[in-house]
């Protein structure tokens, strides 16, 4: 029985499709960029939200297109999130992760249903 994917959340795999970066370029990333960290169900696979995606596009276009480095491009993104941050209403950041938490609930729920 094949489990009904997600529209919220990609795996890995297609976070590697989607953006061009292999998965261990993405895990090592995970580390180096601590706003990246994408949720990983009970059995520790990584689910990537559509913000994720946002990030590595992000983070490709600094580091492959205008050459900075890890350091640099750390720097242009928290600026750029702390500007995101500033822009949006604390009442819609708070209803977004709800949603997110919903979301990531019923993945949750579902993963255990199959076991």
């Amino acid at each position: 029985m094949a489990q009904e994917k997600s529209d919220i959340f990609y795996t890995i795999g297609d976070v590697s499709k989607i953006t061009g970066i292999k998965p261990y370029i993405l895990r090592y990333w995970e580390k180096e960029f601590p706003f990246l960290q994408p949720f990983k169900n009970k059995s520790g696979h990584r689910l990537y939200t559509r913000r994720d995606i946002a990030i590595i596009v992000s983070i490709k276009k600094l580091l492959y297109t205008h050459g900075y480095s890890i350091p640099g491009a750390k720097k242009i993104l928290w600026k750029n999130l702390l500007k995101e941050e500033d822009s949006s209403s604390l009442s819609q950041k708070i209803e977004e992760i709800k949603r997110d938490l919903i979301k990531m609930l019923e993945v949750i729920e579902k993963t255990m249903d199959f076991k």
